[in-house]
Protein backbone atom coordinates (compact mmCIF):
# COMPACT_ATOMS: atom_id res chain seq x y z
CA UNK A 1 0.00 0.00 0.00
CA UNK A 2 1.46 3.34 -1.06
CA UNK A 3 1.73 6.44 1.08
CA UNK A 4 -1.23 8.82 1.37
CA UNK A 5 -0.94 12.45 2.51
CA UNK A 6 -3.14 11.64 5.51
CA UNK A 7 -0.55 9.07 6.66
CA UNK A 8 1.97 11.87 7.19
CA UNK A 9 -0.33 13.84 9.47
CA UNK A 10 -1.34 10.70 11.39
CA UNK A 11 2.24 9.62 12.01
CA UNK A 12 3.28 13.01 13.32
CA UNK A 13 0.37 13.06 15.76
CA UNK A 14 1.00 9.50 17.00
CA UNK A 15 4.69 10.25 17.52
CA UNK A 16 3.75 13.43 19.41
CA UNK A 17 1.49 11.40 21.70
CA UNK A 18 4.47 9.19 22.57
CA UNK A 19 6.82 12.13 22.98
CA UNK A 20 4.39 13.87 25.34
CA UNK A 21 4.36 10.66 27.40
CA UNK A 22 8.14 10.15 27.42
CA UNK A 23 9.43 13.73 27.92
CA UNK A 24 8.57 15.95 30.89
CA UNK A 25 9.54 19.44 29.74
CA UNK A 26 8.07 21.36 26.83
CA UNK A 27 11.57 22.19 25.61
CA UNK A 28 12.45 18.49 25.36
CA UNK A 29 9.21 17.79 23.54
CA UNK A 30 9.81 20.56 21.02
CA UNK A 31 13.33 19.31 20.33
CA UNK A 32 12.12 15.73 19.97
CA UNK A 33 9.37 16.79 17.55
CA UNK A 34 11.90 18.85 15.59
CA UNK A 35 14.00 15.71 15.16
CA UNK A 36 10.93 13.69 14.14
CA UNK A 37 9.93 16.28 11.53
CA UNK A 38 13.51 16.37 10.26
CA UNK A 39 13.62 12.58 9.93
CA UNK A 40 10.20 12.49 8.28
CA UNK A 41 11.36 15.05 5.72
CA UNK A 42 14.45 12.94 5.00
CA UNK A 43 12.34 9.82 4.51
CA UNK A 44 9.87 11.59 2.24
CA UNK A 45 12.68 13.15 0.22
CA UNK A 46 14.14 9.71 -0.48
CA UNK A 47 10.85 8.42 -1.89
CA UNK A 48 11.07 7.70 -5.61
CA UNK A 49 10.56 4.82 -8.00
CA UNK A 50 13.94 3.32 -7.11
CA UNK A 51 13.07 3.29 -3.38
CA UNK A 52 9.37 2.42 -3.66
CA UNK A 53 9.65 -0.24 -0.95
CA UNK A 54 10.67 2.53 1.47
CA UNK A 55 7.74 4.76 0.53
CA UNK A 56 5.00 2.89 2.33
CA UNK A 57 3.35 4.17 5.52
CA UNK A 58 4.48 1.35 7.77
CA UNK A 59 8.16 1.64 6.81
CA UNK A 60 8.11 5.35 7.65
CA UNK A 61 6.31 4.59 10.93
CA UNK A 62 9.03 2.09 11.82
CA UNK A 63 11.84 4.60 11.27
CA UNK A 64 10.07 7.36 13.21
CA UNK A 65 9.30 5.09 16.15
CA UNK A 66 12.92 3.94 16.23
CA UNK A 67 13.93 7.59 16.44
CA UNK A 68 11.55 8.23 19.37
CA UNK A 69 13.07 5.23 21.19
CA UNK A 70 16.59 6.56 20.63
CA UNK A 71 15.74 10.10 21.70
CA UNK A 72 14.03 8.93 24.88
CA UNK A 73 16.53 6.15 25.56
CA UNK A 74 13.56 3.81 26.03
CA UNK A 75 13.73 0.31 24.59
CA UNK A 76 9.98 -0.37 24.83
CA UNK A 77 7.79 2.68 25.64
CA UNK A 78 4.58 0.62 25.77
CA UNK A 79 5.95 -2.35 27.73
CA UNK A 80 3.98 -1.86 30.95
CA UNK A 81 0.81 -1.13 29.01
CA UNK A 82 1.26 -4.26 26.87
CA UNK A 83 1.85 -6.54 29.84
CA UNK A 84 -1.26 -5.28 31.60
CA UNK A 85 -3.33 -5.62 28.43
CA UNK A 86 -2.23 -9.23 27.94
CA UNK A 87 -3.25 -10.00 31.52
CA UNK A 88 -6.66 -8.37 31.07
CA UNK A 89 -7.37 -10.23 27.84
CA UNK A 90 -6.53 -13.63 29.34
CA UNK A 91 -9.92 -13.61 31.11
CA UNK A 92 -11.62 -12.65 27.84
CA UNK A 93 -9.73 -15.46 26.10
CA UNK A 94 -11.00 -18.04 28.59
CA UNK A 95 -14.60 -16.79 28.30
CA UNK A 96 -14.48 -16.75 24.49
CA UNK A 97 -12.88 -20.21 24.45
CA UNK A 98 -15.88 -21.59 26.34
CA UNK A 99 -18.27 -20.01 23.83
CA UNK A 100 -16.38 -21.53 20.90
CA UNK A 101 -16.30 -24.98 22.52
CA UNK A 102 -20.11 -25.03 22.60
CA UNK A 103 -20.42 -24.52 18.84
CA UNK A 104 -21.14 -27.39 16.45
CA UNK A 105 -18.81 -28.25 13.60
CA UNK A 106 -15.28 -27.09 12.80
CA UNK A 107 -16.37 -24.37 10.38
CA UNK A 108 -18.61 -22.74 13.00
CA UNK A 109 -15.76 -22.75 15.50
CA UNK A 110 -13.29 -21.45 12.92
CA UNK A 111 -15.60 -18.61 11.89
CA UNK A 112 -16.16 -17.49 15.48
CA UNK A 113 -12.43 -17.70 16.24
CA UNK A 114 -11.72 -15.52 13.19
CA UNK A 115 -14.30 -13.00 14.43
CA UNK A 116 -12.56 -12.77 17.81
CA UNK A 117 -9.21 -12.45 16.07
CA UNK A 118 -10.40 -9.57 13.88
CA UNK A 119 -12.18 -7.84 16.78
CA UNK A 120 -8.88 -7.94 18.65
CA UNK A 121 -7.43 -5.65 15.98
CA UNK A 122 -9.42 -2.84 17.59
CA UNK A 123 -6.76 -2.88 20.34
CA UNK A 124 -4.53 -0.49 18.41
CA UNK A 125 -2.56 2.47 19.79
CA UNK A 126 -1.11 3.48 16.43
CA UNK A 127 -4.11 5.41 15.10
CA UNK A 128 -4.58 9.08 15.92
CA UNK A 129 -7.73 10.20 17.79
CA UNK A 130 -8.70 6.62 18.55
CA UNK A 131 -9.21 4.92 21.92
CA UNK A 132 -9.35 1.09 21.97
CA UNK A 133 -12.37 -0.56 23.65
CA UNK A 134 -12.28 -2.35 26.99
CA UNK A 135 -12.16 -6.17 26.97
CA UNK A 136 -15.84 -6.63 27.93
CA UNK A 137 -16.96 -4.28 25.17
CA UNK A 138 -14.72 -6.09 22.70
CA UNK A 139 -16.40 -9.42 23.45
CA UNK A 140 -19.84 -7.90 22.95
CA UNK A 141 -18.78 -6.40 19.61
CA UNK A 142 -17.54 -9.79 18.41
CA UNK A 143 -20.89 -11.50 18.83
CA UNK A 144 -22.55 -9.13 16.34
CA UNK A 145 -19.54 -8.72 14.05
CA UNK A 146 -20.31 -8.46 10.33
CA UNK A 147 -17.23 -9.26 8.29
CA UNK A 148 -16.64 -7.50 4.98
CA UNK A 149 -14.92 -9.59 2.32
CA UNK A 150 -14.93 -13.17 1.06
CA UNK A 151 -14.94 -15.03 4.37
CA UNK A 152 -15.99 -18.29 2.71
CA UNK A 153 -12.95 -18.24 0.42
CA UNK A 154 -10.75 -17.61 3.47
CA UNK A 155 -12.32 -20.48 5.38
CA UNK A 156 -11.84 -22.89 2.48
CA UNK A 157 -8.15 -22.01 2.12
CA UNK A 158 -7.53 -22.35 5.85
CA UNK A 159 -9.39 -25.66 6.09
CA UNK A 160 -7.25 -27.17 3.31
CA UNK A 161 -3.96 -25.89 4.75
CA UNK A 162 -1.59 -28.00 6.86
CA UNK A 163 1.10 -25.45 7.75
CA UNK A 164 -0.19 -22.02 8.73
CA UNK A 165 1.79 -18.91 9.68
CA UNK A 166 0.03 -16.16 11.62
CA UNK A 167 1.81 -12.78 11.65
CA UNK A 168 0.62 -11.17 14.87
CA UNK A 169 -0.07 -7.50 15.51
CA UNK A 170 -1.15 -5.72 18.69
CA UNK A 171 -0.68 -6.71 22.33
CA UNK A 172 -3.93 -8.04 23.77
CA UNK A 173 -5.09 -8.83 20.25
CA UNK A 174 -2.49 -11.60 20.24
CA UNK A 175 -4.24 -13.24 23.20
CA UNK A 176 -7.46 -13.46 21.18
CA UNK A 177 -5.48 -14.79 18.20
CA UNK A 178 -4.82 -17.80 20.41
CA UNK A 179 -8.48 -18.77 19.92
CA UNK A 180 -7.84 -19.17 16.21
CA UNK A 181 -4.68 -21.18 16.88
CA UNK A 182 -6.56 -23.42 19.31
CA UNK A 183 -9.22 -24.30 16.72
CA UNK A 184 -6.64 -24.89 14.00
CA UNK A 185 -4.40 -27.07 16.16
CA UNK A 186 -7.38 -29.13 17.31
CA UNK A 187 -7.94 -30.06 13.65
CA UNK A 188 -4.36 -31.27 13.26
CA UNK A 189 -2.74 -28.20 11.74
CA UNK A 190 0.71 -26.79 12.47
CA UNK A 191 0.33 -23.13 13.45
CA UNK A 192 3.33 -20.80 13.75
CA UNK A 193 3.08 -17.34 15.31
CA UNK A 194 5.46 -14.58 14.19
CA UNK A 195 5.98 -11.71 16.63
CA UNK A 196 8.22 -8.63 16.71
CA UNK A 197 11.86 -9.11 17.66
CA UNK A 198 11.85 -5.70 19.35
CA UNK A 199 9.40 -3.00 20.32
CA UNK A 200 7.19 -1.34 17.72
CA UNK A 201 4.37 0.75 19.19
CA UNK A 202 1.99 -1.47 21.20
CA UNK A 203 2.56 -4.57 19.05
CA UNK A 204 3.27 -7.87 20.75
CA UNK A 205 7.01 -8.48 20.84
CA UNK A 206 9.60 -10.75 22.35
CA UNK A 207 9.65 -8.39 25.36
CA UNK A 208 6.05 -8.99 26.45
CA UNK A 209 4.95 -12.16 24.63
CA UNK A 210 5.37 -14.46 27.67
CA UNK A 211 2.48 -12.63 29.36
CA UNK A 212 0.19 -13.54 26.44
CA UNK A 213 0.98 -17.26 26.95
CA UNK A 214 1.18 -17.77 23.19
CA UNK A 215 3.12 -21.00 23.50
CA UNK A 216 0.05 -22.65 25.04
CA UNK A 217 -1.89 -22.28 21.78
CA UNK A 218 0.58 -22.02 18.88
CA UNK A 219 2.71 -24.91 17.69
CA UNK A 220 5.68 -22.56 17.54
CA UNK A 221 6.38 -18.89 18.33
CA UNK A 222 9.23 -17.16 16.51
CA UNK A 223 10.32 -13.56 16.56
CA UNK A 224 11.20 -11.55 13.49
CA UNK A 225 14.63 -10.57 14.78
CA UNK A 226 13.85 -6.88 14.13
CA UNK A 227 11.83 -4.08 15.71
CA UNK A 228 10.00 -3.23 12.49
CA UNK A 229 6.25 -2.86 12.05
CA UNK A 230 6.12 -5.88 9.74
CA UNK A 231 8.30 -8.73 8.48
CA UNK A 232 10.49 -6.65 6.16
CA UNK A 233 11.93 -9.43 4.02
CA UNK A 234 15.32 -7.76 3.59
CA UNK A 235 15.80 -7.56 7.37
CA UNK A 236 14.07 -10.46 9.14
CA UNK A 237 15.96 -13.52 10.26
CA UNK A 238 16.10 -16.64 8.12
CA UNK A 239 13.78 -18.60 10.41
CA UNK A 240 10.93 -16.26 9.50
CA UNK A 241 11.64 -16.48 5.78
CA UNK A 242 11.71 -20.28 5.98
CA UNK A 243 8.39 -20.36 7.84
CA UNK A 244 6.75 -18.05 5.32
CA UNK A 245 7.93 -19.81 2.15
CA UNK A 246 6.94 -23.22 3.56
CA UNK A 247 3.49 -22.12 4.70
CA UNK A 248 0.36 -23.32 2.94
CA UNK A 249 -1.25 -20.03 3.90
CA UNK A 250 -0.23 -16.88 5.76
CA UNK A 251 -2.71 -15.12 8.02
CA UNK A 252 -1.72 -11.47 8.32
CA UNK A 253 -3.10 -9.47 11.25
CA UNK A 254 -3.58 -5.72 11.31
CA UNK A 255 -3.09 -2.70 9.08
CA UNK A 256 0.71 -2.42 9.22
CA UNK A 257 1.19 -5.97 7.95
CA UNK A 258 -1.42 -5.29 5.26
CA UNK A 259 0.40 -2.12 4.19
CA UNK A 260 3.69 -3.99 3.79
CA UNK A 261 2.70 -7.43 2.57
CA UNK A 262 0.55 -6.05 -0.26
CA UNK A 263 3.82 -4.68 -1.67
CA UNK A 264 5.60 -8.07 -1.60
CA UNK A 265 2.80 -10.58 -2.29
CA UNK A 266 4.37 -11.72 -5.55
CA UNK A 267 7.76 -12.15 -3.90
CA UNK A 268 6.31 -14.31 -1.13
CA UNK A 269 4.28 -16.38 -3.57
CA UNK A 270 1.98 -17.91 -0.96
CA UNK A 271 -1.74 -17.38 -0.29
CA UNK A 272 -2.26 -14.55 2.21
CA UNK A 273 -5.40 -13.86 4.23
CA UNK A 274 -5.52 -10.36 5.69
CA UNK A 275 -7.58 -9.87 8.85
CA UNK A 276 -7.97 -6.30 10.14
CA UNK A 277 -10.31 -3.48 11.05
CA UNK A 278 -9.96 -0.51 8.67
CA UNK A 279 -9.23 2.23 11.18
CA UNK A 280 -8.09 4.93 8.79
CA UNK A 281 -9.25 6.38 5.48
CA UNK A 282 -6.19 5.35 3.39
CA UNK A 283 -6.43 1.66 4.39
CA UNK A 284 -10.20 1.74 3.87
CA UNK A 285 -9.88 3.23 0.37
CA UNK A 286 -7.02 0.96 -0.69
CA UNK A 287 -8.59 -2.26 0.65
CA UNK A 288 -12.24 -1.54 -0.05
CA UNK A 289 -13.15 -2.37 3.56
CA UNK A 290 -15.53 0.28 4.97
CA UNK A 291 -14.06 2.58 7.60
CA UNK A 292 -14.21 1.13 11.12
CA UNK A 293 -15.44 -2.20 9.79
CA UNK A 294 -13.74 -5.62 10.07
CA UNK A 295 -12.40 -7.01 6.82
CA UNK A 296 -11.09 -10.21 5.28
CA UNK A 297 -8.98 -9.80 2.14
CA UNK A 298 -7.86 -12.96 0.34
CA UNK A 299 -4.80 -13.00 -1.93
CA UNK A 300 -4.02 -16.22 -3.79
Amino acid sequence: MKLYAECISCQLQVRYREISMLFNSEGERIEAMRRVVEELNRLLSSCDDKNSARCIPTYIATELFRLVKRLSDTEDPYLRFKIELHKKLLDAYREASEWISMLGDLREKLLMAIKFSIAGNLLDMGVVNYKPPEAAELLRKTLTLEIHGDINAALEIIEKARNIVVILDNAGEAVLDRLLADVLKSSGKNVTAVIKGGAFQNDVSINDAPYAELEKSFSRVIDSGIDASSIFLSDVKKEVIDAVVNADVIISKGMANYEYLTEVENVIGRPIIYLFVAKCYPVSVYSGVPLWKPGVIVHV
